[in-house]
């Protein structure tokens, strides 16, 4: 390809490998989850880093070293990395990639009309560098994008006066949860790197190796098989999670302890302990996207992923499973007071997106329950979702007079609340963990009809 070739011709010094390593000047578009712990990341690596924020409203918080969204330890990572002048932000894409080395994209990909990824933030964005790109100039996508997406920019960038200017495009997918993400970003399990120069591949590699402490294994491959490793990571998370809980749901019916069973299979290393906790199901920004992506993408092909379509249909099961446990302690919904506790996706994180919570909290609303709510972070964002969802100020005032207490998110401050006082509030002590949150003996003993998750 013309752009490969011409990269041959980058000078000598960009890639410099002598002596030690030393940071380099990098761009991040997108001031969003990844971008973020991304670009303070890199920062406290030792970088010079610009964050590029297009939404006015962000971008002021930003520039006071504010989160716009809950994150533990992110913000105070990015108001070190601001005091330090390792890490600044603007608007000015322009102005933001001038001396650059490295541009990493993290705009969104959401799930289009068509149950596909829309690509139009980041064909926006490359229509816009195309213009600005200096020579040399690395683009690393890091949003999650579909398989050959690393072709399309490069097709792109070369039909819009790239195409005898040299550039590389690089695929460096992130494996950051939410809520663990800066522990993640310092601590990965592997750095997954694609391209087809090698020596931006390299350059790429060196962003990471200045500042990791203990030794990480690389994965160095091409754009498309590092694009096709980030989907198949989700979905198969996303079929672990289903598995164990339809595992609970036979439990149930069994008698058994879905608890005891899920640790002595976890500690078959073939299997491994992790994502097997039952729940109302996954949800977040990645797990739905990525799967409707994965599966749309095989029948492009005329193949079938059997196994995503069942996670999906199965995790959409779950939601219904847990309201039909809410029904069977309190009868009927209509006129029942339901009191939620835990709104976010998961613990340690404001994102509603996808959260099992909503979607159920929306189905006891529909048939007619009245649902107070309170968690410790996403109130607003749920509000946003579900209008005429009632939120209180405390754990407690979403439990008083309520027939029914049901835990969708596993915020660990649920565990510390005054049961006793709970118990003598409620209408009806009846409680449905979703999250196998508390321990049953103890509420049987307050006087509480628990209900968990496969537990007996």
């Amino acid at each position: 390809m013309t752009q490969s070739k011409s990269m041959k011709q980058l000078s000598s010094q960009f890639f410099e490998n002598n002596g030690p390593l030393k940071g380099i000047n990098i761009c991040v578009i997108g001031g969003g989850f990844v971008g973020l712990a991304s670009a303070a990341g890199f920062a406290q690596f030792g970088h010079a880093v610009v964050c590029v924020e297009k939404d006015s409203r962000r971008l002021e918080q930003l520039m006071k070293g504010q989160l716009p969204f809950f994150e533990p330890e992110l913000e105070e990572l990015i108001l070190r990395s601001i005091q330090a002048k390792r890490l600044s932000f603007t608007a000015d894409l322009r102005q933001a990639i001038k001396g650059q080395r490295a541009i990493f994209i993290t705009v969104g990909t959401p799930t289009g009309a068509d149950g596909r990824t829309d690509l139009s933030a980041l064909e926006e964005v490359t229509l816009s560098l195309s213009e600005v790109l200096e020579p040399d100039q690395i683009i690393v996508l890091k949003s999650t994008v579909p398989v050959g997406t690393g072709k399309h920019i490069e097709s792109i960038l070369s039909q819009n006066g790239r195409k005898n200017k040299p550039f590389a495009v690089v695929n460096n997918p992130e494996f950051l949860r939410e809520g663990n993400a800066v522990n993640d970003f310092f601590r990965p399990q592997r750095i997954v790197i694609g391209g087809s120069v090698s020596e931006a591949v390299e350059l790429v590699a060196n962003i990471y190796k200045l500042g990791m402490s203990q030794p990480v294994p690389f994965v160095i491959t091409n754009n498309e098989t590092a694009e096709m490793i980030k989907y198949a990571s989700n979905a198969f998370l996303a079929a672990k999670v289903g598995y164990v809980n339809e595992l609970a749901g036979l439990c149930d019916l069994l008698g058994v302890n879905v608890l005891e069973v899920a640790r002595a299979i976890g500690l078959d290393p073939r299997i491994g302990s992790e994502f097997l906790e039952p729940g109302p199901g996954w949800g977040g920004s990645c797990f739905h996207k990525d799967l409707k992506e994965f599966s749309g993408l095989a029948e492009s092909k005329g193949y079938s992923l059997l196994i995503t379509a069942a996670v999906l249909a199965s995790n959409d099961r779950q939601h219904n499973l847990v309201v039909e446990k809410i029904k069977k302690l309190v009868g009927t919904l209509k006129g029942s007071k339901i009191g939620v506790l835990g709104l976010a996706f998961k613990a340690n994180t404001s994102d509603v997106r996808e959260s099992p919570a909503i979607a159920v909290v929306k189905n006891l609303l529909e048939q007619g329950a009245k649902v107070t709510a309170f968690d410790p972070k996403a109130n607003g964002a749920a509000k946003e979702h579900l209008p005429a969802l009632e939120i209180a100020e405390s754990p407690y005032d979403t439990i008083r007079d309520s027939d029914c207490l049901v835990i969708l998110t596993e915020w660990r401050e649920f565990q510390l609340l005054d049961f006793k006082l709970i118990f003598e509030t409620m209408r009806r002590p009846n409680i449905v963990d979703t999250r196998n949150l508390l321990t049953p003996e103890l509420l049987s003993r307050f006087g509480f009809n628990y209900t968990g998750m496969g537990q007996t």
